[in-house]
């Protein structure tokens, strides 16, 4: 996918300079290459090593010039780890659902270039706070609530509470019917545009 990304994106206005297969390469090329905009995805490597957000805030702080291309196919940056003051600003924050075509890419390459990004990523339509879409991302890895309640220092009922009022919010509280851990992991990977985890794209 990021050989392809680089081939096709190249226009009469846009030149891609390089391709990297992990953080740490485009981080270490950008200390010699000239370069006006960093895409990249959200979650590099399937969440075993730096994210895009470290890649653009390292680089941000060398070049603060940069803009800065997120593209994912997550809703919300939240959903895996990130914290929104974390995101840089002048961001483009692109979901890959939404890119129909390359130009919707270019477009949004452009308007980083010119820093006419948002300032954060838009929020899924029903917003969390930053600990209940943390809770929501630790249900979604399979993590029991006892084990979520000892890396919260916190009780199994509090984590319990928290993901019944984490179902209402989604309007997704179980029945005696249903399970509400499985309709939260349905409803994170909803947000994770369906299978989300499953389409990463290397820096």
């Amino acid at each position: 996918m990021r050989l392809a990304l680089a081939s096709m994106l190249p226009d009469e206005t846009i030149t891609v300079v390089g391709a990297y297969a992990d953080a740490a390469s485009a981080i270490e090329a950008a200390q010699t290459t000239a370069f006006d905009v960093l895409v990249t995805d959200l979650d590099l490597a399937q969440g075993q090593g730096p994210d895009g957000i470290v890649v653009a805030n390292a680089l941000r702080r060398k070049k603060p010039e940069i803009g800065v291309v997120l593209l994912t196919s997550y809703a919300d940056p939240r959903l895996v780890g990130a914290k929104l003051e974390q995101v840089p600003t002048r961001t483009e924050y692109v979901r890959k659902q939404d890119v129909r075509d390359m130009d919707t890419l270019r477009a949004a390459v452009r308007r980083a270039a010119y820093a006419q990004g948002e300032a954060l990523p838009p929020l899924p339509a029903v917003e969390l706070t930053d600990l209940q879409v943390e809770t929501m991302r630790l249900v979604a890895q399979g993590m029991s609530n006892a084990e979520i309640a000892r890396q919260r220092f916190v009780t199994e009922r509090t984590v319990e509470k928290s993901i019944q009022r984490i179902a209402q919010a989604l309007g997704s509280a179980g029945d005696a019917t249903t399970n509400t851990r499985v309709l939260l992991v349905r409803a994170y990977f909803e947000m994770a545009g369906a299978n989300g985890a499953q389409h990463k794209l290397p820096s």
